[in-house]
């Protein structure tokens, strides 16, 4: 989940947004369909909070602002939500609970154990410790090593334009869904047992593979 759809032009969070990406989740849920939330938004959200005329420029700024945020993101989450009555939990990450073994496993046990409770995992940056994703701007990275934890069969990426990127584990191409009843459509057809999980390209490989239209 990329930070500008969550965004209107103003740079105001949209809660069109929000809605559609909790009405999404909590039907596939309903499903029978394991789903990870990753999200970006919380210097956007702290920017709101504050009600700051202007962006951050310092990192040590950013990350401030970042914690400030995350409370807000979390909560606007949970509103969002409930209207579904589907809990979630908030799990921040850093690089080193990614590479370390140890972290790694106790990340993903809890996604596990999270999934099992029926409890959704939305996932950030902690932005307080780690800045891979601030000086990037981009949480594809984040959201590429949460699938390999997790074992992912798909990952699926909000677009700008409020349509839906899907890359398969294993798969070389990306596959576009212009609206939700496409997605549905295809989540509904997709035969888990046929794809390998948890292996997925690196951000840069990522942004040059051929988009195909569902």
């Amino acid at each position: 989940m990329e930070e500008k759809p969550l965004l209107h032009v103003n740079g105001k969070l949209n809660r069109e947004c929000f809605d559609l990406i909790s009405m999404i989740l909590s039907n596939c849920m309903n499903s029978e369909k394991e789903v990870i939330l990753v999200t970006a938004g919380a210097i956007a959200s702290g920017i709101e909070k504050l009600t700051m005329s202007k962006s951050p420029q310092s990192l040590t700024e950013k990350q401030a602002i970042a914690a400030i945020g995350q409370v807000e993101l979390i909560r606007r989450y949970q509103n969002v939500f409930d209207e579904y009555n589907q809990l979630i939990g908030q799990v921040l990450l850093d690089r080193n609970s990614i590479v370390n073994p140890k972290r790694r496993n106790n990340a993903q046990n809890t996604f596990n154990r999270l999934l099992e409770l029926h409890v959704i995992p939305v996932i950030n940056e902690n932005d307080t410790t780690s800045t891979e994703d601030i000086e990037h701007e981009d949480n594809y990275p984040l959201a590429a090593s949460v699938c390999e934890i997790a074992l992912a069969h798909v990952m699926v990426v909000l677009c700008d334009d409020l349509s839906f990127n899907i890359l398969l584990s294993n798969s070389n191409v990306v596959l576009n869904a212009s609206d939700k009843d496409k997605l549905f459509e295809f989540l509904a057809g997709l035969n888990a047992k046929d794809i390998v999980p948890g292996v997925f390209t690196d951000s840069d490989t990522f942004d040059t593979l051929p988009v195909k239209c569902l």
